[in-house]
């Protein structure tokens, strides 16, 4: 059974948050940066504990004026403050990185891999902040599957389908290969299930390798207005 950790997580938070030249403020609950949404917090829970390592899990909520969301990550190491560590360092590329891009232009910027699109969604536009693939496992990279973009043409695809009613969205898309050869998939709109994501990742052409690796993406949506919108175009001018 998990337990929350007695350690104070956000102290990592906000040190990587100020590490990116942010100005980091907190409300009762919540740290903004420079006062704006989204606001962020994070928790961290003991899931396993070996003796000689500790399995742990760091949830960190993204908070916004109609809605939130939480991205979790999961790390092994000798101590939970390593495991802690690892976990903030799978954050900061995979997710961070994209939020960033998305909503923090005054950070520091980085060279990361994050991309955007605008898409044409059930009658709206929305840009879309794409993070790079965050990997882990025992696999070379490269050999994980033949061509990775197949993994982002399932998530767009995927989407193309979904009913879009609210103006931010965010879609996790996980791929684990377990050491036993046994294939996890996650995928999530908001937190919430997404069977038909689910279903197009995992008929991609993935090594079914016996060592373990899993891949990591995040997309944002968020709807635009007509001057959003030109605002964006006249930037990439």
């Amino acid at each position: 059974m998990s337990k929350l950790l007695d350690i104070d997580v956000n102290e990592f938070l906000v040190a990587l948050l100020e590490s990116h030249d942010m100005e980091v403020g907190q409300t009762e609950e919540y740290f903004f940066v420079e006062g704006l949404f989204p606001g962020v917090v994070a928790q961290a829970f003991e899931m396993e504990n070996f003796g000689e390592s500790v399995v742990i899990q760091v949830d960190i909520t993204m908070l916004f004026p109609n809605d939130s969301f939480v991205e979790s990550f999961v790390a092994q190491a000798t101590t939970a403050e390593d495991a802690i560590a690892n976990a903030f360092e799978q954050f900061e590329t995979n997710v961070l990185h994209t939020f960033i891009m998305a909503f923090w232009g005054k950070a520091k910027k980085v060279e990361n891999g994050v991309g955007t699109d605008i898409w044409d969604l059930n009658g709206e536009r929305y840009e879309a902040i794409i993070s790079n693939y965050g990997y882990r496992g025992f696999e070379d990279f490269d050999n994980v599957i033949p061509e990775i973009d197949t993994m982002y043409d399932a998530i767009k695809s995927s989407i193309d389908a979904y009913p879009m009613t609210k103006d931010i969205y965010a879609i996790r898309t996980v791929y684990t290969n377990g050491s036993n050869g046994e294939q996890i998939i996650e995928g999530l709109i908001n937190n919430e299930e997404f069977p038909e994501l689910q279903d197009a990742v995992s008929k991609l052409l993935w090594s079914r390798s016996d060592k373990f690796y899993s891949v990591r993406n995040l997309v944002l949506l968020m709807k635009l207005s007509e001057g959003a919108e030109e605002h964006i175009n006249q930037e990439e001018v």
